[in-house]
């Protein structure tokens, strides 16, 4: 009888969840891209082993995929796929970001991991989330 409620009450759930993720990764990116540049810095000024710079990036990463997880993540339900889908869009936007900063797009083993590395951090985010409201 009241269908046409509960169809704009979905669309509407959805644009919101859409806005949630789209300001969690902008929150990602803009930190991944700080962290980025003062770690920069930080190479430039001091002298650093280049073995530092793989965990480093690590680190920079998952500190984005949490903030941003935990920005985009709202409600009390489906954390493990929202978290999941969130880490997976986070590398893939940063991966063209970066990439066209960079102007070097490459496809190794190391994006499959950032893939991976991501996508399992989202999504224990998301399952602490929802499981803490």
């Amino acid at each position: 009888m009241f269908a046409w409620l509960k169809s704009k009450t979905v669309s509407e759930e959805n644009k919101n969840v859409i806005f949630d993720f789209v300001k969690g990764l902008l929150a990602s990116i803009l930190i991944s891209f700080a962290l980025i540049v003062l770690f920069a810095f930080i190479l430039k000024c001091f002298d650093i082993s280049d073995v530092a710079i793989v965990p480093s990036t690590l680190l920079i990463k998952g500190i984005s995929v949490f903030v941003g997880s935990i920005i985009a993540i709202k409600g009390k339900d489906k954390g493990l796929i929202k978290g999941a889908v969130f880490g997976a869009i986070y590398v893939v936007f940063a991966f063209f970001i970066f990439g066209i900063i960079a102007a070097n797009f490459t496809f190794d083993l190391g994006l499959f991991l950032d893939f991976a590395f991501a996508v399992l951090l989202g999504s224990i985010v998301g399952i602490v989330k929802v499981n803490r409201n």
